[in-house]
């Protein structure tokens, strides 16, 4: 089994991706109506964080927001133009800022579905919160869905797919194997107080949970 990163991670798995990872549609929907309470009420620009092969775009349009995703992976770009042929995608590594927008871009971003839970080293979280803060506008808001710590203790007991697997590395840290194409990342929890630092001083940052697994990022742009 290969560790390697986020981009080669999912061109690997992106194939396969809606079939064995992503959740089914009415829980995306549902996931996506949540996130719509967090965002501005219509017309927002909104970045996609990790935007994958896209399945909450059209939740976000149906709001009358207008959506750019970013992505690593050029496969799973690829899957989400097919889907959305006039939404803007941009391949980008947002761990490594800059990314390609002007300053003031954005009135909210976003990062569902727990693409913020490969952090490549200890200061990813702090340079992603800076560049955010310089591409969205004061008084914006970042909404982002991140694993708990219950989580990776979950997952642990859990049953698992048998095409996949998932070995506790650390404290904190994880390392999930796709048995499929043999390849394997590693994920690692950042808790509340994490964030909190990460985030200031211009934003404004709170997690609260909406699982027993999973935490809700909301951070106000001041």
């Amino acid at each position: 089994m290969t560790t390697i990163g986020a981009a080669r991670f999912f061109d690997a798995v992106a194939p396969r991706y809606d079939r064995a990872y992503a959740l089914s549609a009415s829980h995306t929907r549902a996931r996506a109506r949540r996130l719509l309470t967090e965002l501005p009420s219509e017309g927002a620009s909104i970045l996609d964080l990790g935007v994958g092969t896209g399945r909450e775009i059209s939740v976000l349009l149906g709001a009358g927001h207008a959506v750019t995703g970013v992505d690593c992976s050029a496969a799973m770009l690829d899957r989400c133009a097919r889907r959305f042929r006039q939404i803007p995608l941009v391949l980008a590594d947002f761990w490594s800022p800059p990314l390609p927008f002007a300053d003031g871009t954005f009135d909210a971003a976003v990062a569902l579905h727990g693409t913020l839970a490969h952090p490549p080293d200890a200061m990813a979280i702090t340079r992603l919160a800076r560049e955010l803060a310089r591409i969205v506008r004061t008084k914006g808001r970042f909404v982002a869905e991140v694993p708990s710590l219950a989580w990776l203790e979950d997952v642990e007991r859990a049953p698992l797919p048998s095409d996949r697997r998932v070995t506790r590395t650390g404290p904190r840290t994880c390392l999930l194997e796709d048995t499929v194409v043999g390849v394997a990342i590693e994920a690692r929890i950042v808790d509340p107080q994490e964030w909190a630092l990460a985030f200031s001083p211009h934003w404004s940052c709170r997690v609260e949970s909406i699982s027993q697994l999973e935490w809700l990022v909301v951070a106000d742009r001041s």
